[in-house]
C-alpha cells in the first residue's frame, strides 16, 4: 500500500509511506530519483496500482503487492 503523507509544514518535501508486508513501515522522499524505492513506487502507480491520497483512510490489511 503506498499513502501520499501531507508534507511538513514550511517544507516542500512530499513523501509516500509505503506499509511493508511484516508490519513496517517505509518512507519514501519523492524527490529522490536515483532511490530503488520511489522507483519502485513509480513503476507500481504506472502499472495502476492504488496509491491512496494523505486524507484518505486506507482499508486495514492493505499492502502493496
Amino acid at each position: 500500500m503506498y499513502k501520499l503523507v501531507t508534507p511538513i509544514i514550511g517544507t516542500e518535501i512530499q513523501i509516500v509511506k509505503k506499509a511493508n508486508e511484516d508490519g513496517t513501515t517505509t518512507y519514501i522522499p519523492l524527490n529522490a530519483s536515483d532511490n530503488t524505492d520511489y522507483q519502485a513506487f513509480l513503476k507500481y502507480q504506472a502499472e495502476g496500482g492504488k496509491v491512496y491520497g494523505a486524507d484518505e483512510e486506507v482499508p486495514d490489511g492493505q499492502t502493496s503487492q
